[in-house]
């Protein structure tokens, strides 16, 4: 189990309290409005499964991924949601999902992980699927204080890693952090297949 891992394991109760709350109405709304009605979404990566209850009570049908144990048992257990805990690296889907949300997970995976991942959408993503991902502009890539890896990206090389797994680039927003936090970015992406 890697490092990144262990630490969400380790830390699943004050992670899921720092975050359950974080308002991301605004950025879900603009994917949803790609979206058909009624669509098929995973969340991977979804940590404190504050995405997925909130697309739930919108109507669609989703459920979360996530690689840590202990956040998926409370995911489940506090906002009643359905988590497969599995690696997002490797994860194929039995079907393909309308929309996939990776929101601040991608970067935990170093660039060779994130490349599988993002070639493994031709069997997760339906063809004209839609995906969002965040990640972090302006950061060092390595291991943070916490013992988590992160992987920068720039505007140039997200465009670029899409790209290269035959997905279209259709708006990239940056926005402030959501916990206050002021040393870096986040770049907002909608992509389709």
């Amino acid at each position: 189990m890697n490092n990144t891992i262990v630490y969400y394991n380790n830390n699943a109760e004050q992670y899921f309290g720092a975050t359950v709350g974080t308002d991301f109405e605004a950025i879900r709304e603009k994917f949803c409005s790609f979206l058909p009605e009624h669509a098929r979404i995973v969340d991977i990566g979804c940590g404190s499964g504050r995405d997925v209850k909130a697309f739930c009570d919108m109507g669609y049908e989703a459920i979360g991924l996530d690689a840590s144990e202990e956040l998926a048992l409370l995911a489940h257990d506090k906002l009643g949601i359905q988590v497969i805990v599995d690696d997002m690296t490797t994860w194929i889907a039995e079907e393909p999902f309308d929309g996939i949300w990776c929101c601040a997970s991608l970067l935990h995976l170093h660039k060779e992980e994130a490349k599988t991942f993002l070639q493994n959408l031709k069997h997760n993503l339906k063809t004209g699927g839609i995906l969002f991902l965040s990640v972090k502009e302006g950061i060092a890539t390595g291991y943070d204080e916490k013992g988590r890896y992160m992987q920068n990206y720039t505007e140039t090389e997200l465009e670029e890693s899409l790209r290269q797994a035959e997905l279209k680039v259709l708006e990239i927003c940056r926005t402030e952090d959501k916990l206050g936090r002021e040393d870096f970015a986040w770049l907002n992406t909608i992509a389709t297949k």
